[in-house]
């Protein structure tokens, strides 16, 4: 069952991508970035178990918000990424002073259908502080490594495969390990932050087919260095 959840998340967030887009254009992938990266910000708060592995659930809605980077550097370029980061970023700030905002909210006496929040984002409050930080680095570290690869080999695809491949290793464990420090022993926050790096490879396949359809719709030109 989790399994397949799991699955329609990863098929509603490429779905959110391609409709955004379709609709606004180029203003829609900003938004799908915004969108995308809220609900990942949130989602790290929890852990799946998912073929027999505990993951972090975030991963999904993480791997769509670099997908939208990588979509970004292939029609685009480069010159549009620095403003990504920078409203990638602020979505973070601003999401975590929600959630710290949310956490002090208590439902009245009488009310049946509000959901007590609170000490629900106190408890995991290194990730309110981590996960911003380490988005951050992560998509710098990204633009990189894809712009090292692709002097080496013009392919959109292998450059976005071994970029991924290399940051969202460091990504996902260091993520997990900082985020769980005190609450789990490290050998099993970095146990959860190996199985979801494994569990986000899957993901990365299908995000790839995903940008490569994307590209190859008439109206989507892919950049070429000049």
């Amino acid at each position: 069952m989790t399994e397949a959840i799991l699955m329609i998340l990863v098929l509603l967030s490429l779905l959110t991508i391609f409709c955004l887009y379709k609709l606004l254009d180029k203003r829609g992938l900003y938004f799908s970035l915004v969108l995308l990266n809220i609900i990942s910000f949130v989602l790290t708060f929890k852990i799946a178990y998912v073929f027999k592995m505990n993951i972090n659930i975030g991963i999904i809605s993480i791997i769509s918000t670099l997908t939208i980077m990588y979509i970004f550097m292939a029609k685009y370029g480069f010159k549009e990424l620095n403003n990504l980061i920078k409203i990638t970023l602020i979505s973070n700030i601003v999401t975590a002073i929600m959630l710290i905002i949310m956490n002090y909210f208590i439902p009245a006496v009488t009310e049946t259908i509000s959901i007590n929040m609170q000490g629900t984002f106190e408890y995991n409050y290194k990730i309110l502080i981590v996960y911003p930080i380490i988005m951050l680095l992560t998509q710098k570290a990204m633009i990189k490594l894809y712009k090292l690869v692709y002097e080496i080999q013009n392919n959109i695809t292998l450059c976005i495969a071994l970029t991924h491949i290399i940051v969202s290793l460091l990504f996902t464990v260091i993520l997990c390990v900082i985020s769980y420090i005190d609450i789990i022993a490290i050998k099993y926050s970095l146990f959860v932050g190996i199985s979801t790096y494994i569990i986000g490879l899957p993901i990365l396949v299908i995000n790839i087919i995903f940008i490569n359809l994307f590209l190859k719709n008439k109206k989507v030109k892919p950049w070429v260095a000049k």
